[in-house]
Order: structure tokens, then C-alpha cells, then sequence
């Protein structure tokens, strides 16, 4: 075993970073980049499912890691609740997700693809093909909002005339911008496990009479997407990349529990802080991944 700290031995490596999708997990994410920057690492390439995408946006359009985290503990659930007839256009959702593009149109210093400094990937769930998407050219925007709108909770996005749905519907670790990408050595996903692998495997809380959103469709249950994460860590290992997981435990929160939110960053942060500066492998890594 090496005697340096992970932090250490890809400090000096071309990073790429993979932000899993997790029920209001952007406050999470942003404690992991934290630590990342305290270490002296800076990923050159992102990508983010549902609130990884929120929070790789974010960075890669030029905020930076203290930014990031201040503009989220200032959102107010009245800043994106905006409920309406839950019947629309383009299907079923409680909330419009008008309000949440002002607060995206508010927070991101750029909104083309185009015009971020590095190169950004976020995923959507295209309904009517019935798959994962993976969006990284065009306004940023509705990709952002798509890759977050949680289902039957937000009503889907429309792209050039297609219908998408929350990124980690899916897919829940958006690995696969990585599996051809020359200029990243290693991947780091920042990991969290589903809901449904809590270990009191039982939900709480004023949505609790919401089914999961995978629960909805018979070709993305929770088993399915755990072996599309792991068959994606073999493909990037098979193509020469060092893949490190961090999934420190976090806090769980939702719309209605925002006060946790600086608890929740600050578990990121203070979880990703202990692997960083281990170089025990039995931190790396997540069950559902191994």
C-alpha cells in the first residue's frame, strides 16, 4: 500500500468528476468540491446527473467551490416551489419549474455549454426513447433543469421538441462522458446511494406518500441502475482510468428540511476531507458499486 494519501497521488493528474444524482444532494456535492480544492485538486472536466448536475454546472461555468456554496445556502424552498395544475403540456408534475430557471438564470455566470471553462456533460432521461441522454452543447439552462426535474414532482422539460426527466432516473453516476475522454486520467464520482439503500430502507417527511420515481417504470429499477454504475467502473478501469468513489455518509434532506442544508455541506466536506487524506482503500468506493 502506498504511503501517500490519495489526495496526494492525483493532485498532479488530469481530473475528471463524476456528480451522482441524489434527492437534494447539491449541498453534499458542494462540501466534496470543497474538499477537493483544499487539496489542491481541480478537476478538468465534470459531469452531473438530477443534483450533480446542479452543482457541475455550477463549477464548470466559473464559480468557484465557496461561490457554489453560498449561492445554495441562500435558496429558499420559495425560491423554486412553484405549484400549479399539475396537468400540462408536456405531462405531470406539482411543479412548474419556472421559478428554479430563475434561480439557475440568477446563479450561472454563463449559460451555453459553449461558454464554460471546462468541458461539462449532464444527463437526461428522454421519455419517449426511454433513455439516458447525455447533453453538453446548446443553452444550459433547460439542460440543467431537465437533468433535476425530479418525476411526477416537476413536470418534464421540453429540448428541441423532446420530453426529458430527471437525469438519474437511469442513469444514476454520469460516468460515461468519461469512457473515451483522453484528457482525463482519473475519475472521481462522488457517490450517493439511493434512497431506497438507506439502511432503515424507509422514507420520511411531508412527500413520504411519494413513490420512488423509479418505482414508476418497469425498465429502471434500483437493481438495474446500480449494475449500469457498475458496469460503467469496469468500462473506465478497462480503458486505463483510476476510478475513485467518495461516498462519505450524508445528511438527508429534502424541500421541506433546508435547514440541514449547512449540516449536509459540511458532511461532504468533512467525509470527503477523511479519504482525501487517508490512502486506505476500504474508504474508497460504495456497496452498490463494488
Amino acid at each position: 500500500m502506498s504511503s501517500t494519501t490519495f489526495a496526494d497521488q492525483i493532485r498532479e493528474k488530469r481530473v475528471g468528476l463524476a456528480l451522482a444524482s441524489g434527492f437534494f444532494g447539491f449541498y453534499h456535492h458542494a462540501g466534496v468540491l470543497t474538499a477537493l480544492h483544499e487539496r489542491g485538486i481541480r478537476p478538468t472536466r465534470v459531469s452531473g446527473a438530477s443534483a450533480g448536475a446542479l452543482v457541475a454546472s455550477m463549477y464548470a461555468s466559473g464559480s468557484s467551490p465557496a461561490q457554489i456554496a453560498e449561492d445554495l445556502l441562500a435558496v429558499k424552498r420559495s425560491d423554486f416551489w412553484d405549484a400549479h395544475w399539475p396537468w400540462s403540456r408536456t405531462g405531470f408534475g406539482l411543479l412548474a419549474g419556472h421559478k428554479f430557471a430563475s434561480v439557475l438564470s440568477r446563479t450561472l455566470p454563463v449559460h451555453r455549454f459553449e461558454d464554460c471553462d471546462i468541458p461539462l456533460s449532464v444527463n437526461a432521461y428522454d421519455i419517449e426513447e426511454g433513455r439516458t441522454r447525455h447533453l453538453d452543447s446548446g443553452a444550459l439552462i433547460p439542460a440543467v433543469r431537465a437533468s433535476c426535474a425530479v418525476p411526477y414532482l416537476f413536470s418534464p422539460v421540453e429540448i428541441d421538441g423532446r420530453r426529458y426527466w430527471d437525469g438519474g432516473f437511469a442513469e444514476k453516476t454520469p460516468m460515461v462522458p468519461f469512457f473515451l475522454d483522453s484528457d482525463v486520467d482519473v475519475v472521481i464520482v462522488s457517490y450517493m446511494p439511493p434512497r431506497e439503500d438507506r439502511p432503515e430502507n424507509k422514507k420520511s417527511g411531508i412527500l413520504s406518500f411519494l413513490p420512488s420515481p423509479s418505482s414508476f417504470f418497469a425498465d429502471t429499477p434500483p437493481d438495474e441502475r446500480r449494475e449500469r454504475d457498475k458496469a460503467s467502473v469496469r468500462l473506465l478501469r478497462d480503458a486505463g482510468k483510476r476510478v475513485m468513489v467518495l461516498a462519505p455518509k450524508r445528511v438527508w434532506l429534502g424541500p421541506f428540511s433546508l435547514d440541514r442544508a449547512g449540516a449536509a455541506m459540511d458532511q461532504g466536506r468533512e467525509g470527503a476531507l477523511k479519504i482525501l487524506d487517508s490512502n486506505d482503500e476500504t474508504l474508497l468506493g460504495a456497496p452498490t458499486l463494488s
